[in-house]
């Protein structure tokens, strides 16, 4: 299974992410957050972040997880390239993103400004979770 498909988008640009999991798909839609800017991960692992976010349902909560994690990257200028969700529940989500500093490391796409609520999906299928995310670039 593909960890993030990028969808095509008139003015923005969006992922659809799959897991397991529901744990798993929300590592990857933050793992395709970042791909969509600086493409697949090249720098070692050299920090790491505790990241918390709460919301109500899943949609919410998958929104401000990634918020979340966006505006660690961008006021410690961070490029994060690894994700775990270890705990999850009852409107709230903790885990933690890995990655190393954004100096030097080329952009492959238009950096993600914000998390929007545009055709958020987060569901159950027959064979895992899948989330659609579109994001403001």
């Amino acid at each position: 299974m593909a960890r993030y498909e990028i969808l095509a988008h008139t003015a923005d640009t969006g992922i659809v992410a799959y897991g397991s999991t529901l744990e798993e798909v929300f590592a990857n839609a933050a793992f395709g957050m970042f791909g969509l800017t600086f493409g697949p991960p090249a720098a070692p692992v050299a920090e790491e972040r505790h990241i918390e976010a709460e919301g109500q349902g899943l949609d919410e909560l998958l929104v401000a997880w990634l918020s979340e994690i966006l505006a660690i990257a961008e006021i410690e200028g961070l490029v994060f390239t690894s994700f775990r969700v270890a705990e999850m529940g009852q409107g709230r989500v903790v885990g933690t993103a890995s990655g190393s500093p954004v100096e030097g490391v080329e952009l492959a796409g238009p950096p993600v400004k914000a998390v929007t609520y545009h055709d958020l999906e987060v569901v159950e299928t027959s064979t895992g979770w899948r989330a659609r995310v579109i994001f403001d670039v």
